[in-house]
């Protein structure tokens, strides 16, 4: 929900008032940069059930080490700060995953996540 609501949020502005034309890049702040097997752990621990993984990796094709987006000009520009952090946003991907299927009413689900994450 996040990038939606920074990109909607942007276009608003940029429909009022032409001098915040331009590019954003969206994305979580720095505390919640993680590596991919840190970010398999905190799911695994949203999912409970004593689920786990196991890490595979063979050497695969070389990939870099970091990527992270530059959300700096959004941030000064509009004073934007993510609404949930990365811990939060996971716990609500796997709250709607379950009550997906567990064949639950999804779209209530989505209207309480969202409208949880307006309030904030």
């Amino acid at each position: 929900m996040e990038p939606l609501y920074a990109y909607l949020m942007i276009a608003a502005k940029q429909y009022e008032d032409i001098q915040y034309a331009g590019y954003y890049n969206v994305g979580p702040d720095d505390r919640d940069c993680f590596q991919t097997g840190a970010l398999v752990d905190l799911f695994v621990k949203h999912w409970g059930n004593d689920i786990k993984w196991i890490n595979r990796y063979d050497g695969g094709p070389h990939e870099a080490n970091f990527l992270k987006l530059d959300c700096s000009k959004l941030k000064s520009t509009f004073g934007w700060q993510p609404s949930w952090d990365l811990d939060k946003a996971i716990e609500k991907v796997v709250e709607w995953s379950k009550n997906w299927l567990d064949g639950g009413n999804v779209r209530e689900c989505m209207d309480r996540q969202i409208n949880e994450f307006l309030k904030m």
